[in-house]
């Protein structure tokens, strides 16, 4: 597992090493023999069939499907030769390994099971915020990272269809004392403009994850370094395009670290002990040269705190 991003909660139990005795067989021979052993286990390992079900449809889990795919590319699978993407509607009977994700708290966010009845879970650790949230901003935090922002611009496009949760979530951090603008877009030709309009109004701009994911970010971010407005987002993976700072569950991340697990699982590598095996955890990637552009000093407090930093 990739430390910082999904942190054990209980042991993972690995099957001891078995112990050989020389028989006296000639070395060349054994050698051959390990070679066609190795070259077996690894042809039955190659072919991987899975099943995916998302019960929410956002991007969240748009983002953990992302991750498990690349995770899976990889590591050597591909579609149509040795990976095959199973529709057996939430059965494990098709399937090598079965993955269920879910962004309801009642419901656990990413559980895994495979034909044998094996099964494991990812969970969100929200310990350190007040409700559990897909997005976790927390307007405490963003006052910590940028003290005396009293203001905060967000931009929504009204295509998407996280739309409401993020103007919920939104309205929540108001009621902690920060001043919210909005600036709603319909298309991503107005990202330059609305940047600049939220520039002359605000300390802070807030980019959740569908405005990211737009090619024409670069727009925004040029126009926030000309105004010395301090960006933040949603999805790790916009540090590198220019945004300052992200405190957040990195999606993409999870959902690599979900791949791993699935292999260990097809390929019965592990005995999971039950459950709740694993929490997804917020983490602080920092984007420091943007930041600088930005005019933000940012304290060795904060930086330490990072996980990732870009110099």
């Amino acid at each position: 597992m990739r430390a910082g991003y999904i942190m054990e909660r209980s042991h993972l139990f690995h099957f001891p090493h078995r112990t050989s005795r020389h028989l006296g067989t000639p070395s060349s021979i054994l050698l051959i023999g390990l070679l066609y052993l190795l070259s077996v286990a690894e042809t039955q390992a190659s072919q991987l069939r899975v099943a995916i079900s998302a019960l929410d449809s956002n991007i969240v889990a748009e983002h953990v499907q992302s991750g498990l795919q690349s995770e899976l590319s990889r590591k050597g699978y591909v579609a149509g030769t040795n990976l095959t993407w199973v529709n057996n509607k939430g059965k494990v009977k098709s399937s090598d390994v079965n993955v269920i994700i879910s962004t309801s708290e009642h419901h656990p966010f990413i559980s895994l099971v495979n034909q044998q009845g094996v099964a494991t879970e990812i969970n969100r650790d929200i310990t350190e915020f007040s409700t559990p949230l897909a997005e976790q901003y927390e307007i405490n935090f963003i006052k910590k990272l940028l003290p005396g922002t009293n203001a905060l611009g967000v931009i929504i496009n009204k295509n998407v269809i996280d739309m409401p949760n993020t103007e919920q979530f939104l309205a929540r951090q108001e009621q902690k004392g920060m001043h919210i603008v909005y600036y709603y877009i319909e298309t991503s030709d107005e990202l330059r403009a609305a940047t600049r309009i939220l520039a002359s109004a605000v300390d802070v701009i807030y980019l959740p994850y569908h405005i990211t994911d737009m090619p024409e970010l670069e727009q925004v971010v040029i126009v926030a370094e000309r105004n010395d407005v301090a960006l933040i987002g949603a999805d790790h993976r916009s540090i590198n395009k220019g945004v300052f700072a992200v405190y957040n569950i990195d999606y993409f991340q999870v959902g690599r670290d979900t791949a791993d697990l699935l292999v260990r699982l097809a390929e019965e590598r592990d005995t999971f002990n039950g459950s709740n095996d694993y929490l997804a955890r917020p983490v602080l990637s920092l984007n420091l040269d943007a930041a600088a552009r930005m005019g933000v000093e940012l304290s060795s407090d904060i930086i330490n705190k990072a996980t990732f930093i870009i110099e």
